[in-house]
C-alpha cells in the first residue's frame, strides 16, 4: 500500500525515515498570462536537509480561432 504524505519532512520536528532521499511538492497556478510553476524540493543527506525553491512562469499567447470540427481545419470561404 502506497503511503500519502501531506506534509514535509523536517530532520527536527517530524524526522523522516532513513530511506528518505527528497521531497517534491508542485504547484500549478493558472494566471492571466499564463501558468506558474513553483516547486519546493527538500533533501535529506545525514541527518540534515536542504531546501530549494524555484519558479516558473509559462507565458500562453493569444491562440488563434479555428473554424471546422477539427483544429486547423481550412477556413469556410465567404461567398
Amino acid at each position: 500500500m502506497t503511503t500519502h504524505h501531506v506534509y514535509l519532512y523536517h530532520p527536527k520536528t517530524n524526522q523522516p525515515e532513513s530511506t528518505v532521499l527528497k521531497q517534491e511538492l508542485i504547484t500549478y497556478q493558472q494566471t492571466s498570462s499564463g501558468l506558474m510553476i513553483t516547486k519546493l524540493e527538500r533533501s535529506f543527506s545525514n541527518g540534515d536537509h536542504l531546501d530549494s525553491y524555484t519558479s516558473e512562469q509559462l507565458m500562453f499567447g493569444v491562440l488563434p480561432t479555428h473554424e471546422g470540427l477539427l483544429w486547423g481545419s481550412l477556413p469556410k470561404e465567404e461567398v
